[in-house]
C-alpha cells in the first residue's frame, strides 16, 4: 500500500492522477498535506485512505468534522510525528516523498529504515542526508527510486541497457557508465542580463516556460539552484564523482538526460514534459505500465536546441558544485540557506539576485562539520535557517 506525503502538491496530484486510472487505485494507505484542507478532503473522498495527515491540530479538527459529516472512516492525524507514523507503518510498502524542502527528511528516513520502496520526489532529503539514507537502505533493503524527470530518465536508460541499479552496490554503474548529462530548460531568465535580473519579480520567477510546478521549485529552476541540487542528487543516487555529471541547457525540455557509456556510446531519454511519465515508471519499476499521455510529434523534434553553460553563468549552480565538492554538512547548509532566501524573495523582502549572495554567505560563515545522525543534520539545518533569517533581517531592513 502507498503513502503519499504531499498529496496536494504538484507531484502528489499527478501521482493520484496516475493511480486513479490504474489497478492500484484502492491501495492508498495514507495521504498528507500541509494546509490545503479542501483538496485533501476531496482526495480522501475519492481514494478512501486509511489515514490522512495534516500539520496543524486546528486543521485536523476541521477535517475530522468534514469526514464525519460525509460518513468517511479515514482516520485524521496531525503533526510531524504522524508523517513518520504513516511512512514507516508495517502496512505501508511504498512511500512517495513529495513534501517540499527539509521537512520530508525525518519521515523519509524512517521509511527507509523500515525497508520501504521510496519514490523520491523530495531531493532535499537526499541532499541533506545522502550517506545516511543509503546506509540505512543497505541495512533494511529499501529501494530509492528517483521521481525527478532527469534522474528518472537516467534510471530508465540504465535499466533498459542492462546496468544494475540496487542499494547494495553501484559497481555495475561504475564499470559501465563514463558520464551522465542532465538537461535544464534554463528557466524564464535564460537570456536576461544582470541588470534585467535585478528587476525580476516573484510573479515572473514562478512562470516556468515548460513545467507546471510549485512556487519554491519554480524559483529554484529560474535561479538554476534546482539543477545544482539535482547534480548533488545524481552524485549520491548513482555513486558518481562531480566530474562525471554535466549539465546542458535544452529549452524544449524533451531530452531529459543522456548517459555516456565506457564504450563511447551516448544514449538519450526523450519524452513529453509530463511528470506522470516519471511517476508511472517509478511506481512500476523495474517494469513499465501503460498511461494515457499524448505522444511526441515529429514537429516536436524538429527544433531541438542545446547550449553549453558558460563559466560563472549561473551562480546558484556554481554554489551547488562547491557544496558537493566540500561535502560533509555543506549541502545541508546550502539547502537551508536557499529555502530561506527563496521564502524571503517570494515575500518581496529581497531581490532575485540576492539569493546566491545569501547562500554564499551561509557557506562561508557556518562551520563545515561531519553530521553522522539525523538529529545532527536537522540541528545544522535549523541553525542555518536561524542564522540566515537574522542575516537577512539585519542587511535588508
Amino acid at each position: 500500500m502507498i503513502t503519499i506525503l504531499g498529496s496536494t502538491g504538484t507531484i502528489g496530484k499527478n501521482t493520484l492522477s496516475v493511480l486513479k486510472n490504474s489497478e492500484k487505485r484502492g491501495q492508498i494507505f495514507a495521504l498528507s498535506a500541509n494546509k490545503n484542507i479542501r483538496l485533501l478532503f476531496l482526495q480522501i473522498k475519492v481514494f478512501n485512505p486509511r489515514y490522512a495527515v495534516i500539520m496543524d491540530e486546528s486543521d485536523a479538527i476541521k477535517l475530522i468534522d468534514l469526514c464525519k459529516k460525509n460518513s468517511i472512516n479515514t482516520k485524521i492525524l496531525f503533526g510531524k510525528k504522524s508523517l513518520s507514523f504513516v511512512s514507516s507503518h508495517k502496512k505501508c510498502t511504498c512511500l512517495l516523498s513529495a513534501i517540499v524542502g527539509g521537512a520530508a527528511l525525518q519521515p523519509t528516513y524512517d521509511a527507509v529504515k523500515s525497508g520501504k520502496k521510496i519514490l523520491l520526489a523530495n531531493k532535499e532529503s537526499l541532499i541533506m542526508s545522502g550517506k545516511l539514507l543509503l546506509t540505512a537502505a543497505k541495512k533494511s533493503g529499501a529501494t530509492l527510486i528517483p521521481v525527478d524527470s532527469e534522474h528518472n530518465a537516467v534510471l530508465q536508460i540504465l535499466s533498459s541497457f542492462g546496468v544494475s541499479y540496487n542499494n547494495q552496490t553501484r559497481k555495475d554503474i561504475h564499470n559501465k557508465v563514463k558520464m551522465i548529462t542532465l538537461t535544464a530548460s534554463g528557466g524564464p531568465f535564460l537570456n536576461f542580463t544582470k541588470k534585467k535580473l535585478e528587476k525580476v519579480t516573484p510573479e515572473q520567477a514562478i512562470n516556468h516556460p515548460t513545467w507546471k510546478m510549485g512556487k519554491k521549485i519554480s524559483v529554484d529552476s529560474a535561479s538554476m539552484m534546482n539543477k545544482g541540487l539535482e547534480v548533488i542528487e545524481a552524485a549520491i543516487l548513482f555513486g558518481l564523482k562531480p566530474k562525471q555529471i554535466d549539465v546542458l541547457i535544452h529549452p524544449q525540455s524533451i531530452v531529459h538526460a543522456l548517459v555516456k557509456f565506457t564504450d563511447g556510446s551516448v544514449i538519450s531519454h526523450m519524452s513529453p514534459h509530463d511528470m506522470r511519465i516519471a511517476i508511472s515508471y517509478a511506481l512500476s519499476w523495474p517494469e513499465r505500465s501503460d498511461i494515457s499521455i499524448p505522444d511526441l510529434k515529429k514537429f516536436d523534434l524538429e527544433k531541438l536546441t542545446f547550449q553549453t553553460i558558460k563559466p560563472n553563468q549561473f551562480e546558484c549552480l556554481d554554489l551547488c558544485l562547491k557544496a558537493l565538492k566540500i561535502g560533509d554538512n555543506a549541502p545541508t547548509i546550502l539547502n537551508a540557506a536557499n529555502e530561506i532566501a527563496v521564502e524571503k524573495f517570494l515575500q518581496n523582502k529581497i531581490k532575485f539576485i540576492d539569493i546566491p549572495v545569501i547562500i554564499d554567505k551561509a557557506l562561508r560563515s557556518i562551520p563545515i562539520t561531519k553530521c553522522s545522525t539525523i538529529k545532527s543534520i536537522l540541528a545544522c539545518d535549523q541553525h542555518t535557517r536561524d542564522y540566515i533569517r537574522n542575516f537577512i533581517n539585519i542587511k535588508w531592513k
